[in-house]
């Protein structure tokens, strides 16, 4: 890596600014497999990218290398009941149990996506961004595609495989991640200063 690398969190207007890099990064990393996505789909994640930022609070981290964007984390806060209405929303309430579906709302934050440049995967930048923007929250979730490669980091990272499902003939697999419980002497130590 270059020494020009930088890492930002940012909201949900900062993050649009970066819009023909992110979707740059998702043709590369969904082209291929396991995901496959057609060039339609490919081309509506414009949209998708439009309305994923109009979640209240939607929110990222990018890491840059000079100008150029290779790995980007966005998504919201989950909201006090699983959403509905869309193909992928519809498929997922219909996968999980009550008890599933209590992991997926407030307090949770939702984590939409998690793309690196393919010419830079496997050196630990997705664990790094996936843990900076989950760690101000008690739990998170996420959805990938049962043979991405990246679920076997989610589950080397703690994060639970909870239910599958599919989605556009796409399998499915959610994860869920809470954030670890301090114990009380941990809490007094770290209250103590």
């Amino acid at each position: 890596m270059s020494r020009a690398i930088a890492v930002r969190a940012m909201d949900g207007f900062e993050l649009a600014a970066y819009a023909v890099q992110v979707e740059r990064l998702y043709r590369l990393c969904f082209s291929t497999p396991p995901w496959l996505e057609s060039e339609e789909r490919l081309v509506g994640f414009h949209d998708r990218f439009d309305q994923h930022l109009s979640n209240p609070g939607a929110s990222g981290v990018v890491v840059t290398d000079g100008e150029e964007l290779i790995g980007v984390v966005y998504g919201w806060p989950a909201g006090d009941e699983l959403a509905s209405g869309s193909p992928f929303d519809d498929a997922l309430a219909a996968a999980v149990t009550p008890e599933i579906a209590r992991r997926l709302v407030a307090p949770a934050v939702v984590v939409a996506e998690l793309m690196i440049d393919p010419r830079r995967q496997r050196r630990g930048i997705g664990r790094a961004l996936l843990t900076r923007y989950v760690e101000e929250w008690p739990a998170a979730w996420l959805a990938t595609h049962s043979e991405a490669p990246a679920a076997r980091m989610y589950r080397e990272e703690g994060w639970r495989q909870e239910a599958e499902f599919t989605v556009d003939f796409q399998p499915m697999v959610v994860f869920t991640w809470q954030a670890p419980r301090r114990t009380v002497s941990s809490a007094r130590r770290a209250a103590r200063g």
